[in-house]
């Protein structure tokens, strides 16, 4: 099986219908070689001046408003005075950020302190921008950036993700906030500081802070945010000033030379390069470079909410905490536009609303995301507590996404206290002070094209997510989970059965495979095999075998109804089977039944699994019963058909990136199974009794 497995991606490579994709593949990579060679030749910011008064040019820096976050500046002292507690968050976090204290990626706080570099004055320690907190292990330094590889070149199983979100600098706009708020000049000063120390660490294209433009492109992005901001602190100089926009100017010149175009599909990378170069231009602009800049990213983002989003407003890469970063990367670029007079139209308007829809769509009644799919926290901006975002929640977009978009209706369900993200979104505060936290509205809805089909219910806080989706990233599979006919099911509030999310990336193969694996999802594994397949060794990478489809979805007298199938056991073995599920939620006791069906031949090991919360105990009480104990009540998941061999088994549940607790989920397994036409029933039903007490999760 394997061999021909191998054959047909070969003779995939000869397949003339991916003729036009691999041309276009050329012609990026073509491109971007030769902007690379212009790299050597071309000026900086003050040769693209060309004569023309710096002074001036710097001078209107300093006046601020060429982004659209500046319009904070209006109102932000009244703001401030009226909501006393917000602004001693920011102020709070500011002088975290000043000791240099960060906690990103699950790492728990830490000082990356630099033991080789100290100030000249010592008033200023440097930072270590290579650092992985957790193994405590430093990547290598001063390398041509093309020359990287990272299984090669890393230290042990360091994680890069630790460098390259601290290289982000979210933190900037939090320091450019309290400057604005406080008139206290350590803060504006630090952002410069820090500047001049990621420069002295972080030569143009040199080590692994330029491995990855998507990272380059949010830390510029962030830069040219919170330059925009501090520019009329008197602390800074203008040969200081000068120096930081000059760096910014280095940053556009890299991305526009290494936009991540060359692969088969563009995706979330691409999407962060163009709008990460929106920015540098609106900062640069008055240079030559910016309006070049401008235009192709202008062109560029209004092309991707095409290729990137699903007809339902779903973004294509399989991940509703993906879905945030993108939605949150085409606002920041809409506002901008609209800010510097070239709006992008109404087509980019209506598809943008479309996504906030998705995602409103398919929030747990708690107001936060489903972990469905891949999640490592990313961000365009944190406008909001820098020190203590949750996660998961993704409704500080929704004020901002609703003056935006003209949609005040979205107002309601943005968290009380939203009028400060809309602050620093540019908007009049007032304007969301609507914002109140409800609880998103009731939804009875299937995405056809994302795969996903929602029941929820705002009173009974009743909820149950389908996946049934397609290899996202158009068959890439890059953050797609093997999670075929799975589900999430929370009734009363209390999330029970749930998606375990996905913890790390490459610094733990066997991890990151487990997490998006079928035995890390409730559905049902045949064999052993992977619904869709994966090479452990490609962790962003998967092939599609499952072809899903979906057979019905209605609500009818009370009751929703999905059905649905896919193929991946019938692609892959030699004796076929299709694994048909059908779902009935009963809306006014929020009992849930599920049917599967299988049909095929030959004889199988079976095992379902199902994941509960960690706020849940499971306990096997009889044949076909579990009982689940919780905070908010107790229920009991039961199942008929042919014997099944119960176990509780330990594993994990991921909320955040590097972040995994203890959690259980029960499987029920069947050896050597004859398939002809077989069916096994379940249902989970709440029980009248009283809860146990556990420390929120």
């Amino acid at each position: 099986m394997q061999k021909k497995s191998i054959t047909r991606r070969a003779l995939g490579l000869f397949n003339l219908r991916k003729l036009p994709v691999r041309m276009k593949i050329v012609r990026a990579w073509a491109d971007q070689r030769i902007r690379q060679r212009a790299l050597l030749r071309d000026s900086g910011l003050v040769e693209d001046l060309s004569g023309r008064e710096v002074d001036r040019w710097l001078a209107r820096r300093r006046i601020g408003g060429l982004l659209h976050t500046s319009a904070a500046r209006s109102h932000a002292a009244q703001y401030g005075r009226s909501h006393p507690d917000s602004t001693a968050t920011c102020i709070r976090n500011a002088e975290t950020v000043l000791e240099h204290q960060f906690d990103l990626l699950g790492s728990g706080p830490y000082n990356p302190q630099c033991a080789r570099r100290s100030s000249s004055d010592g008033s200023y320690q440097p930072i270590d921008w290579v650092l992985d907190p957790v193994r405590n292990l430093r990547f290598p330094e001063d390398f041509d950036h093309k020359a990287w590889d990272l299984y090669r070149d890393r230290p042990a199983n360091a994680d890069i993700k630790y460098p390259w979100e601290l290289a982000r600098c979210q933190h900037f706009l939090t320091l450019a906030q309290a400057w604005v708020l406080s008139g206290d000049a350590r803060y504006a000063i630090e952002v410069v500081n820090e500047i001049f120390d990621f420069d002295e660490s972080n030569p143009v294209g040199r080590g692994v802070n330029w491995t990855c433009t998507m990272d380059v492109a949010l830390r510029a992005a962030n830069w040219a945010i919170a330059l925009d901001l501090i520019g009329d602190c008197d602390g800074i100089d203008a040969v200081s000033l000068l120096r930081c926009y000059c760096s910014l100017y280095e940053h556009g010149r890299f991305i526009r030379a290494n936009l991540e175009n060359t692969y088969e599909v563009t995706s979330n990378h691409f999407l962060s390069n163009v709008v990460g170069l929106h920015f540098i231009a609106a900062a640069l602009a008055g240079t030559s470079a910016a309006r070049s800049w401008s235009k192709f990213a202008i062109e560029s983002v209004q092309k991707e909410i095409d290729v990137q989003v699903l007809p339902d407003g779903a973004d294509f890469e399989s991940s509703i905490p993906y879905h945030r970063l993108v939605v949150e990367l085409f606002l920041g670029s809409f506002l901008l536009s609209e800010h510097t007079g070239e709006p992008f139209g109404a087509h980019f308007k209506g598809r943008l609303q479309t996504m906030v829809e998705y995602l409103i769509g398919v929030l747990l009644p708690s107001g936060e995301m489903p972990i469905l799919g891949d999640a490592d926290d990313g961000r365009l901006m944190i406008a909001t507590d820098y020190c203590g975002w949750n996660r998961k929640d993704p409704r500080h977009l929704l004020a901002p996404a609703a003056l935006a978009l003209g949609r005040s209706e979205w107002i309601e369900y943005a968290p009380v206290g939203s009028g400060w993200e809309a602050l620093w979104w540019g908007f009049d505060p007032s304007a969301a002070a609507a914002a109140r936290g409800a609880t998103p509205p009731d939804n009875v809805a299937l995405y056809p094209h994302a795969g996903i089909a929602i029941s929820r219910c705002r009173d009974r806080g009743l909820y149950l997510m389908v996946s049934n989706s397609i290899v996202g990233t158009v068959g890439f599979g890059n953050h797609k989970n093997n999670d075929q006919l799975s589900f999430e099911y929370h009734d009363a509030g209390q999330p029970l059965i749930v998606d375990p999310g996905s913890y790390v990336y490459t610094s733990d193969f066997a991890a990151r495979n487990l997490f998006r694996s079928t035995a890390y999802h409730n559905s049902l594994q045949v064999d052993g095999v992977e619904q869709n397949e994966f090479n452990p060794e490609w962790l962003f990478r998967m092939f599609e075998k499952a072809t899903p489809k979906h057979v019905l979805f209605e609500e009818r007298e009370g009751v929703v109804v999905y059905e649905g199938t896919h193929e991946g056991y019938v692609s892959q073995l030699e004796s076929p089977v299709r694994h048909a599920r059908r779902f009935e939620l009963a809306v006014q006791d929020g009992r849930i039944d599920i049917v599967d069906t299988l049909t095929g031949s030959g004889e199988h090991d079976l095992c379902w699994s199902f994941h509960f919360h960690p706020s849940v105990r499971a306990e096997l009480v009889g044949e076909g019963t579990a009982t689940l104990l919780a905070p908010k009540g107790t229920w009991q998941l039961q199942w008929s058909g042919d014997a099944l061999d119960a176990a509780i088994d330990e594993t994990w549940f991921s909320p955040s990136y590097g972040v995994r607790r203890n959690a259980t989920a029960l499987r029920l397994r069947r050896g050597a199974t004859a398939i002809e036409t077989n069916v096994w029933r379940f249902s989970l039903v709440r029980m009248k009794g009283a809860a146990y007490p556990v420390e929120s999760v």
